[in-house]
């Protein structure tokens, strides 16, 4: 992106940048399912289709830069004041420049506005009335010789830390300095570095003013171990016309998105920077681990500002519009402008749009939108982790607090800039806002189909489950919003507040759902206005004072323009409800290449699934759009993939040109093909044989040490295989990037499935190796992701078998119950048939129970105890001989008695061998580490047998049921450390 540039130091800048810079990552190819010949059809897209002409040309001149901060550079100081300072003439304070006068009429708050002026009755306001006049900058005044005094002496403090630091880093300088260019007004800037109002003390990080790369935007992210840790970054820029004032920025706690390891500030959007200075305050000083500065270039796309809108708005609006007596915006008028920061939370992708019929009462006020293949929103990074809000209940208003002095066209790099912070830098997978305006009157889509439904966004953290954001982009906290954006804001929120019956003069109660920003606890509840300021909710100045004062006239405008609405057309007939839940929505079929998928009917015309997948080795299926496959009038459909693949299938209603949310069917991952070039199999040949993939399996040509490597496996969290033996048993070891995961057992009789679970990442080899001389066929190999929705494993236990009278499908640990069943470890009750989940197992019964999974054929030469004679009397011999229970003192085994859950851990930590310790702190509130059983009940926790109640207690003294000795036994025989 082209901008002035001090010249004698832009070659300096790019020779001398010592750096981390963040590469560009290019997504996977999207693999598509293989479903039925009827489902292969054209993929439709989340957005409108628009013509290559009316789509953003190619970005050029994009970078990106990083760069660690270590802690304050002493370069960066101001020089000690002399005991006599010298006044300074304070500069003239001028008012904020703005195309629009804040009006001087509202001496009354909006707070005081009376229910037919858009208050809403039982809510309190803090809205301030609009001001009247500048707010003129507070002049502080000169220096006394005590206050100068305690200057210096805070300044010494401040060049003793920065020293002590440098001295700790072995001599390497602090902040970002060391091999970065120093601006040429670092001395004129060095007085100003510290606020009146900051706590020199808490100081972390100051740098040096440092040369930079061309960027729009800018921020700060650490590591998520020091989130609330942060009390303030602020940062200053070079922009071409100088130096801007410190930015306070807004701090993210790190709960915008489950799993993140980072979090930082919102960013600043300058107008075009090629300088920054950074300083960081936190609760002690010390510098938060991973600080980095990160700076974007959103570049130049020879499209910007000139695309006439792709999403066209509706033939009825101007018509309501003009009813309502309220106009739209004079889109592209001249206004001035100023500085930028936002803030978000969550994520989605977007859904397919239908072909709109003739009334099509969601768009009755639909204005004209830029979309985002028209600003240039780069699809690959984003990344959907979230759901569809089921409704809409409240609209906040925002600003990007960011420059106002932008061009139209360089709005468009702003948002790219956002965008690319949002969604790569803070990994939040998209850009946080589902709307933009721009002060032009221009309205921009924000998140990936946010044009199409209520998509959950990243905008006002702790509330953003159904509620939208719409963000003014530039400073309202400076100046006044010009009239074409307010408008265009109007609009927007009025062609929602229709669409999803959303009163814009009313007060919903909304539900806080984690810390983030938002101002009170998880789960408290809060009554606020439908159309809100983020301030409202969150800790923030946002939308700044001045478009914070036109919320109450927003919405009064927005009401009549709804109320327009429904005179002309009537109330909005309702959002097309989305198909609804069967119990058993996804059944897989063996040997694991088809599902059935079923799901509730609705008052729906037909039925359209939806789909996204990719091929083994891809990257996230997650980061994947969701495209549109075959419709049916049905409720039941087969959906399939092609070996390796993995695919996610969801459903949605249609009626005429609507369409509803998704409802999600499941996931599931194709066998692989024997001849994928990620399979070797040396050692092995192929043959034919029933229940393999395309009737293939494979067949050791040698009866020892035989082995196969399956690769490109990273993502892969757990390994089915298929198998046939004809007599005996095989055991087939698993390894993933050598280390071993556990021993499978595959014994005679038909196809049979086994899986152990594995860890995702890594180099990603699977080995699978077969000990021991039986003759074994394998007939499919299936390497799956986290999300699968059952496995061959699952789905062979779960039809094998006597079928229980008391162990229905879908039923407490049915599946368990099943394994027993299917390996002759239990036949239950003969009587009545049944397995009697609920009553408590002896410690007969589990002997027995761990002999048979074991596949022990040890016979007792003797008594082993005075209380056994012939009940599982060679299951209890072999109990004591591996000294798994060696029985009470006075002789007796007690078989009669029931087991409590702390004896069956230890049983099963015997049975294991592990030498395995517990940590010194308990995980579980009941148990202390001096407790009996302590390290073999920490043992199963550790192997992901039980995490205990969800109390936080294990109740290691409470009888456990034959169920509950079920669901233990099968955890064991299927865990990580195999017993074998």
């Amino acid at each position: 992106m082209s901008r002035t540039l001090h010249p004698a130091l832009k070659s300096s800048a790019a020779a001398v940048l010592a750096l981390m810079l963040t590469a560009t990552t290019v997504g996977p190819a999207t693999a598509q399912p293989a479903m039925t010949d009827t489902l292969r059809m054209p993929a439709m897209t989340a957005e409108p289709d628009l013509p290559e002409s009316q789509k953003a040309a190619e970005v050029v001149g994009k970078d990106e830069q990083s760069m660690a901060i270590e802690g304050i550079d002493a370069a960066a100081l101001p020089a000690p004041e002399s005991a006599e300072a010298t006044e300074s003439a304070a500069p003239e304070p001028t008012a904020p420049e703005s195309s629009e006068v804040p009006p001087s009429e509202s001496a009354t708050s909006e707070a005081a506005v009376t229910e037919d002026a858009g208050s809403a009755e039982g809510v309190t306001s803090s809205e301030p009335a609009e001001p009247s006049t500048a707010v003129e900058p507070v002049t502080a005044s000169a220096s006394t010789p005590e206050s100068a005094s305690a200057a210096d002496a805070a300044l010494q403090q401040l060049r003793e830390r920065a020293t002590a630091s440098t001295e700790a880093d072995a001599g390497s300088a602090s902040a970002v300095t060391s091999d970065v260019p120093v601006a040429p007004e670092s001395a004129e800037l060095a007085d100003s570095v510290l606020a009146d109002d900051v706590d020199t003390a808490t100081i972390a990080a100051l740098t040096l003013p440092v040369e930079t790369i061309d960027f729009v935007v800018a921020g700060v992210t650490w590591d998520i171990v020091d989130a609330g840790e942060v009390t303030d970054v602020s940062l200053r820029a070079r922009e071409e016309s100088g130096w801007t004032d410190w930015n306070s920025m807004e701090i993210h706690d790190g709960d915008e998105r489950p799993g993140l390891e980072r979090t930082g500030t919102e960013p600043l959007v300058t107008n075009g920077a090629d300088a920054i200075q950074v300083r960081i305050t936190t609760v002690d000083g010390d510098v938060p681990a991973g600080l980095k500065l990160d700076l974007i270039d959103p570049g130049e796309a020879e499209t910007d500002g000139k695309l006439e809108a792709g999403s066209p708005e509706s033939p009825q609006l101007a018509q309501v519009e003009e009813a309502a007596g309220v106009s739209g915006p004079a889109v592209g008028a001249e206004t001035t402008f100023v500085p930028a920061i936002n803030q978000q939370d969550g994520l989605i992708t977007g859904t397919a749009e239908a072909t709109p019929v003739a009334t099509n009462y969601d768009n009755i006020l639909k204005p004209k939108i830029i979309t985002r293949a028209q600003w240039g929103a780069d699809e690959s990074i984003v990344q959907d982790w979230g759901t569809p809000s089921t409704d809409l209940q409240a609209m906040y208003v925002h600003h990007t607090a960011g420059s106002n002095n932008y061009s139209e066209s360089g709005a468009y790099a702003q948002i790219r800039g956002i965008f690319t912070y949002h969604a790569k830098t803070l990994n939040w997978g998209d850009i946080g806002y589902q709307f933009l305006v721009d002060k032009y009157g221009n309205i921009f889509q924000g998140r990936r189909g946010s044009i199409d439904k209520p998509v959950q966004g990243a905008q006002a953290g702790g509330f953003n489950t159904d509620t939208i954001g719409v963000s003014a982009m530039g400073n309202y906290e400076e100046v006044g919003a010009p009239a074409a954006m307010v408008s265009a804001i109007e609009r927007v929120l009025a062609w929602q507040a229709y669409r999803y019956d959303v009163n814009p003069t009313g007060s919903v109660t909304l539900t806080q759902r984690g810390k983030s920003t938002a101002r009170w606890s998880d789960g408290s509840r809060h009554t606020v206005r439908t159309i809100l300021g983020h301030r409202d909710t969150n800790f923030t100045s946002c939308p700044g004072q001045y478009l914070y004062a036109k919320l109450g006239s927003i919405r009064q405008h927005v009401g009549a323009k709804v109320a327009a609405a429904k005179s002309s057309h009537g109330e909005h007939p309702g959002t097309l409800s989305k198909p609804t839940r069967t119990s058993n929505p996804y059944s897989l079929s063996l040997p694991g290449l088809t599902a059935r998928a079923s799901w509730g009917a609705g008052s729906a015309d037909d039925y359209q699934i939806m789909y996204r997948a990719v091929p083994h080795g891809g990257g996230s299926i997650n980061s994947q759009p969701w495209k549109a496959g075959r419709t049916t009038t049905g409720t039941a459909l087969n959906l399939s993939t092609d070996p390796g693949e993995t695919a996610q299938f969801a459903v949605r209603s249609r009626r005429g040109g609507e369409v509803s949310d998704q409802t999600y069917l499941g996931q599931h991952t194709g066998p692989l093909y024997w001849s994928n070039p990620s399979i070797s199999t040396s050692g092995l040949k192929s043959v034919t044989v029933s229940g393999g993939v395309g009737n293939k399996g494979m067949k050791p040509t040698r009866t020892y040490s035989v082995a196969f490597r399956i690769n490109d496996a990273a993502a892969a969290n757990r390994l089915v295989l298929g198998a046939k033996v004809t007599s005996g048993t095989a055991k087939v070891k698993v390894t993933k990037d050598g280390k071993s995961y556990g021993t499978l057992r595959f014994t005679a009789g038909g196809t049979k499935y086994q899986g152990v679970d594995l860890p995702t990442g890594g180099q990603g080899a699977i080995r699978v190796s077969v000990s021991g001389t039986t003759a074994i066929t394998f007939t499919s190999a299936a390497v799956t992701r986290a999300g699968q929705t059952g496995d061959a494993v699952a789905i062979q236990r779960g039809n094998c078998g006597p079928q229980f009278r008391d162990n229905k499908p879908g039923s407490g640990h049915f599946t368990a119950i099943q394994w027993m069943a299917c390996e002759g470890i239990s036949v239950g009750y003969s009587s009545d048939n049944t397995f009697r989940k609920n009553q408590n197992v002896t410690r007969g019964e589990t002997a027995q129970f761990m002999y048979k999974m074991t596949e022990q054929t040890r016979q007792s030469t003797g008594k082993p105890f005075k209380d056994v004679s012939t009940a599982y009397v060679n299951a209890i011999s072999w109990f004591a001989a591996r000294k798994i229970s060696v029985g009470y003192t006075d002789g007796t085994f007690r078989p009669n008695r029931a087991v409590s859950r702390g004896e069956l851990a230890a049983f099963l930590y015997g049975l294991s061998g592990s030498r395995y310790q517990g940590p010194s702190s308990s995980p579980f509130k009941d148990l202390k580490p001096t407790s009996p059983n302590y390290d073999a009940i920490t043992w199963l926790r550790s192997q992901g047998i039980t995490s205990g109640y969800a109390d936080g207690t294990f109740k290691p003294s409470r009888s456990i049921s034959r169920a509950e000795t079920a669901a233990f036994l099968e955890s064991f025989y299927d865990g990580p450390q195999r017993f074998l």
